[in-house]
């Protein structure tokens, strides 16, 4: 019985390590993203963002954050998924309740790594963090300065 249970224990130990070891370390996530940014940029602030399935069409989770952006600066917003993310991310940008950018295309639906905005009004910015469908997901948004 002993045995058994000893067994077990090590079988369940086992479970539960290659399920850890196959999630995507948030440092990790972020450090590969930096690196997907692209050249002549500076890395300003990241953006983790884990979220569940929605419920609803109508009820998709939204990860927001505020950042203050400068006029006449040109800035990069990067969406990187863990490796084992179901859901693929999508990064937008919006000012005073305007989409003003986004990685997303509304015409095709086609989802990009990255997209370049070019500020000509300093204030608050929001940039929201989902994922497409409403499917639970993983990734990590970028904000960068692109070095003209």
């Amino acid at each position: 019985m002993k045995r058994l249970l000893i067994i077990l224990f090590a079988f369940l130990m086992i479970c539960s390590f290659s399920r850890t070891a196959s999630a995507q370390d948030p440092s990790e996530l972020v450090g590969r993203c930096v690196l997907d940014v692209g050249e002549n940029t500076t890395y300003l602030k990241d953006y983790v963002v884990k979220l569940p399935e929605a419920y609803s069409h109508d009820n998709i989770p939204i990860h927001k954050n505020t950042a203050i952006l400068l006029k006449n600066t040109h800035y990069r917003l990067t969406i990187c998924n863990s490796n084992d993310s179901k859901g693929q991310g999508v990064i937008q940008l919006y000012n005073d309740g305007k989409k003003v950018g986004s990685s997303i295309s509304p015409e095709t639906g086609k989802i990009y790594h990255s997209f370049d905005f070019l500020c000509n009004k300093t204030g608050s910015y929001q940039i929201w963090i989902s994922f497409k469908g409403g499917e639970e997901g993983f990734a990590v948004g970028i904000l960068s300065l692109v070095n003209d």
